[in-house]
């Protein structure tokens, strides 16, 4: 009988939450795996809920392998040992720590977290505005995930380690959502009178985040008064059909290209089902500019 493989991701309207699924259908078939898939639309609390009841119905619909990309980090933790104590493998698509502890109490099951390198994410969003800024030290604004998220708080240590004390940063807090990077940025313009106070340049940790920034900067400017200015906006995630075609419209400046860590991580359940290979704890995925940083100019 085949074996069925519970994907949970955070939305169907984010783009690498799309690309999540669609690499995940891919290599499913490729491994000969049903894939059962449900989407959380950033609702925490339905998302614990479609994965405390994919584990009772383990048996009946021969799930032995959940892969999740978290809504939020700590509270998957019971939810992991849950699957673990069934008997399931549990592949994480964002990072955590609490991973290795739950390795150690079950060595012989899968449990992993694959995810891209987060913190060089920081690391490479600096490279871009300190060469969009042309090596001009001046405030910069980055617009975070949900804090709650270990990727949101790894990615804004590499871009201070990147920028480093040079570069005042002024950090607002979303939600990963187009809506949620706009408003973020519409609250603190709010409290500032002249053009002068705005950033040089704005970090969005994804790309709908990022989209959510530029009509933050249209409304704030149109509202004002003030002339359109060219703060260049930065995100990441990079999936071809929405972060890179934003860069080439023109809409931002640049992106950070994650690869989708679904593909990876069945490739690892297949392994582990078929041959017992267990994956390391972490499996780190690179990340690379888009365009290069070559090919930037201020």
């Amino acid at each position: 009988m085949v074996e069925v493989i519970g994907l949970f991701i955070r939305s169907a309207d984010n783009a690498y939450q799309r690309q999540l699924k669609a690499v995940a259908l891919r290599e499913a078939e490729k491994h000969n795996f049903d894939l059962l898939i449900q989407t959380a639309q950033f609702d925490v609390n339905l998302q614990i809920t479609q994965i405390r009841d994919a584990i009772k119905n383990a048996g009946a619909t021969r799930m032995m392998a959940i892969l999740v990309s978290g809504v939020r980090d700590e509270d998957l933790v019971p939810l992991a040992h849950e699957a673990a104590a069934a008997g399931m493998e549990w592949g994480l698509l964002n990072d955590a720590r609490y991973v290795d502890e739950l390795r150690q109490q079950y060595p012989n099951r899968a449990i992993f977290a694959a995810a891209s390198d987060q913190t060089e994410i920081g690391r490479l969003q600096a490279d871009q505005i300190r060469t969009l800024l042309g090596g001009e030290a001046r405030p910069v604004m980055c617009i975070t995930g949900n804090q709650r998220n270990i990727e949101a708080r790894l990615r804004l240590e590499g871009l201070k380690q990147g920028l480093g004390e040079d570069f005042p940063i002024i950090e607002v807090n979303a939600d990963w959502t187009s809506e949620g990077g706009r408003r973020a940025v519409e609250r603190w313009a709010a409290g500032i009178k002249n053009k002068e106070d705005m950033p040089a340049a704005f970090a969005a940790q994804n790309d709908e985040m990022a989209l959510g920034v530029r009509q933050a900067l249209r409304d704030i400017v149109s509202q004002r008064g003030w002339p359109v200015g060219g703060s260049p906006i930065v995100g990441c995630d990079g999936a071809d059909d929405f972060g890179q075609r934003l860069v080439r419209e023109g809409r931002m400046k640049a992106t950070v290209v994650m690869t989708p860590a679904s593909g990876v991580a069945i490739e690892w359940i297949a392994r582990a089902r078929r041959n017992g290979e267990l994956p390391p704890a972490h499996v780190v995925l690179p990340v690379n500019s888009f365009p290069a940083l070559s090919k930037l100019m201020p």
